[in-house]
């Protein structure tokens, strides 16, 4: 192993428009992907009209390719989505707030109320910038959006409504201590358009069967037997805009789900 703490380096052909890629395995490209929920990092190459993603799993395999088209070419400035601001009410701490992705070529902005205060963080190529209605506690809340700026450097979606649902859970949990498990639950958020969950029958079957308390009396029952009936759909679809104390619990059944073999989290 180098210094740079390079595994094996390899090449991938983009699909959309040929140009081949060298893909270094390090241990931070490792590291991501031992903590990401599908066991799978990103590496994005830029390319004019679209990105293209290699996909590596927690031994430095290779696991797929996809092609994410951009909305808007390189060159010419940010493809912005403003959100509505019916959207965002009931937020208590959050009045507004900015995600950039110069990865994406996307901006997404949300704003219902003149801010009080304002934090703005950066990862890789990613910034968060949130307006507060109130006074807040800057480290805790600063720690809050460095972990979910994280989770947004590593998402590929186009979708508001992601974006959204991961700043109304930021606006209850900056109340809390930090905690590393949240970086799981943000992640799958903020890809929750582009995760497909799909249910294992067998597995299913048995859960159902012997029905153990750890999972119908931990989370929602309802929610859990709905998942079980659909064999694949989107995690998008299945958080909709619910209450974010109520989004979290879905997302932790979701993990919890997948970690005992019962559903697959599938990128697409």
């Amino acid at each position: 192993m180098s210094k740079l703490g390079v595994q094996r380096v390899f090449r991938a052909r983009c699909p959309a428009c040929s140009q081949v890629e060298v893909v270094e395995v390090n241990d931070k490209l490792l590291e991501e992907a031992q903590n990401n929920p599908l066991g799978l990092a990103g590496v994005a190459f830029q390319h004019e009209t679209h990105v293209f993603i290699v996909y590596v799993d927690r031994n430095g395999g290779e696991r797929g390719t996809r092609v994410f088209p951009l909305l808007q070419a390189r060159g010419k400035g940010l493809y912005e989505v403003k959100v509505q601001p019916e959207l965002l009410r009931g937020l208590r701490n959050i009045g507004g707030f900015t995600i950039e992705s110069r990865r994406l070529n996307y901006r997404v902005t949300g704003y219902f109320e003149p801010p009080s205060s304002s934090i703005k963080v950066y990862k890789g190529e990613t910034s968060l910038e949130v307006d507060f209605r109130r006074d807040v506690s800057y480290q805790t809340t600063k720690a809050w959006m460095e972990l979910l700026a994280e989770a947004l450097d590593s998402s590929y979606s186009y979708s508001p409504t992601d974006y959204v649902n991961a700043v109304r859970l930021l606006d209850v949990l900056i109340e809390e201590k930090p905690f590393e498990y949240i970086k799981q639950v943000f992640w799958l958020i903020t890809n929750a358009s582009n995760i497909t969950v799909k249910v294992r029958p067998s597995e299913a079957m048995l859960l159902r069967k012997y029905r153990p308390s750890i999972i119908f009396e931990k989370y929602n029952g309802g929610f859990v037997n709905r998942v079980l009936e659909a064999p694949s759909v989107k995690v998008s679809d299945i958080l909709g805009l619910e209450n974010p104390q109520i989004m979290f619990s879905y997302v932790e059944a979701l993990l919890s789900l997948q970690r005992r073999g019962v559903i697959d989290l599938v990128i697409g």
